[in-house]
C-alpha cells in the first residue's frame, strides 16, 4: 500500500491532480501575487517622486528668501541713497512730505 503512495508522490500524480482540482484558488492567487508587487512598485516611485519634490521645494524656498531679503534690503532709503552716490547720480531727497490726492478736488 504505501509504494503505490510513494510512487504516485515521486512520479507527480498527486501534484497534478491537485492543480488540475484547484486552478482556480491558485491562478487567484497568482493575481493577489501581481497586484501586490504592482502596488508595491507604485507606492515606491510616488515615494521617490514626493521625496524629489520636497528637495526641490526646500531648495526652492531658500532662494526666494535669499531673493526677498536682497530686496528688502535694497529697497531702503539710506540704500537707495548709497547707490545714487556710488553711481554718480546727484539726486536730491524731496523737501515736502507726499500728500494724498483726493478725486473730489479735481
Amino acid at each position: 500500500m504505501k509504494r503505490p503512495v510513494l510512487k504516485n508522490i515521486m512520479g507527480g500524480q498527486t501534484v497534478k491532480s491537485l492543480i488540475t482540482k484547484q486552478w482556480k484558488l491558485i491562478f487567484y492567487i497568482f493575481l493577489l501575487l501581481l497586484l501586490y508587487i504592482t502596488f508595491k512598485f507604485g507606492a515606491r516611485g510616488t515615494k521617490i517622486t514626493l521625496t524629489a519634490n520636497e528637495d526641490t521645494l526646500r531648495n526652492l524656498r531658500s532662494e526666494y528668501l535669499s531673493k526677498y531679503t536682497l530686496l528688502l534690503r535694497t529697497g531702503k532709503r539710506g540704500e537707495i541713497e548709497r547707490l545714487l552716490e556710488d553711481n554718480g547720480i546727484e539726486l536730491l531727497p524731496p523737501q515736502t512730505p507726499p500728500q494724498r490726492i483726493d478725486s473730489e478736488d479735481m
